[in-house]
């Protein structure tokens, strides 16, 4: 019988030493190690589209969130390598004259998904609840329509076969608005502002509320809502991917090959409350400046030993040297020098006789 091996439990970024994960700069995490472990996860999410299209199944992955909290480039990241005749991204604009006349949920309903797909809502019929409800593009009665609406909705989604996952990307104030400004400056990023996305830096304590109001009121048990912090977009970005991966059991799922355990720092279930505001990229300087700290301080430890050791050295040369100087001589010595007194008395003996003898 084939031994069997054993899964990954435990995250990489755990495992290994936090200085080769993430950047002293600025607490995120490093660019090789992040696309090291998407290129694992892409190859599951790969596994879990051809699950997907030889059982016909339907999946719905809704990503909302705050202005500039990384929905956009999370659903990228996840899907640049999927197939794209079964893996759709619907992104809408607002709607149309016409379409404001009609049913609310009518305009989403032509854009779920088939037998086979798989597809993500780069924002979706949450709208309603945040971004209408907070600018007043829609009415208290419409809002209110809606939240009864919505779960009944899903409910009826889920029974007829559909799978759908609700992540909420959330991001602290302070770097939604560097995130912002940075799309102002940034040809390349330019084509995300919106004068809405300006408006949200002044109006972040409503979103908040409505928010919260969303969740309360539409975070079930059969349809819940997950929440992600998305501080540092790369740690998001492979939790998310995680954590959609461990929800289904498709066909060849390989955990002996990468981590599908999310971190419950970055992602949690909206009923396992936690603050969304905090921002991981700081306990990650923490642990860095601590770890830096320690080292200098082991550094300074061992150049005092070293020192003491030194002095040690030349305290004991030093000893060496005068009690040298100071043991007695030896017989041979002493015999030498007896000799040589012996002959210098003589030798003035002889001297004195000498001079007596003289006329």
């Amino acid at each position: 019988m084939a031994k069997q091996e054993r899964q990954i439990v435990i995250r990489p970024e755990s495992e290994r030493n936090v200085q080769d994960i993430y950047k002293a700069k600025n607490g995120r995490m490093k660019e090789d190690f992040y696309l090291e472990e998407l290129t694992k996860l892409q190859i599951e999410l790969l596994k879990l589209q051809n699950w997907v299209k030889a059982t016909k199944q339907k999946v719905i992955i809704i990503m909302e969130g705050r202005d500039a909290a990384g929905k956009g480039g999370t659903i990228k990241a996840l899907t640049s390598h999927m197939n794209p005749r079964g893996c759709r991204v619907v992104a809408l604009n607002k709607p149309t004259e016409t379409e404001k006349t009609e049913w609310y949920f009518k305009r989403y309903i032509s854009t779920l998904p088939s037998g086979g797909e798989i597809v993500f809502y780069d924002r979706s019929w949450y709208n309603r609840a945040g971004v209408e409800k907070v600018m007043n593009f829609c009415t208290q009665e419409q809002y209110k329509e809606f939240i009864v609406q919505v779960a009944n909705l899903e409910q009826m989604l889920i029974s007829s076969g559909t799978m759908i996952f609700k992540y909420f990307l959330d991001v602290g104030r302070d770097e939604q608005k560097r995130r912002i400004l940075r799309r102002k400056t940034d040809p390349l990023r330019m084509w995300k502002l919106s004068p809405i996305d300006g408006k949200s830096l002044d109006l972040w304590e409503q979103y908040t509320e409505a928010f919260e109001k969303m969740f309360a009121r539409t975070h079930t048990h059969i349809c819940p809502w997950t929440i992600v912090n998305t501080n540092d977009k790369k740690r998001a970005r492979l939790n998310i991917a995680r954590d959609i991966l461990s929800k289904i059991d498709y066909e060849g799922k390989d955990q002996t090959a990468v981590c599908l355990l999310p971190d419950p720092s970055i992602v949690w279930t909206y009923s396992q409350y936690q603050s969304t505001h905090l921002d991981p990229a700081k306990e990650i300087q923490k642990q860095l400046k601590e770890l830096k700290e320690a080292k200098e301080a082991e550094k300074k430890e061992k150049k005092a030993q070293k020192n003491a050791t030194k002095k040690q050295e030349i305290a004991k040369q030093e000893s060496k040297a005068e009690s040298k100087m100071a043991k007695p001589k030896s017989s041979k010595d002493s015999k030498v020098a007896t000799k040589e007194k012996s002959q210098n008395k003589a030798k003035e003996a002889d001297q004195s006789d000498t001079l007596l003898s003289k006329p």
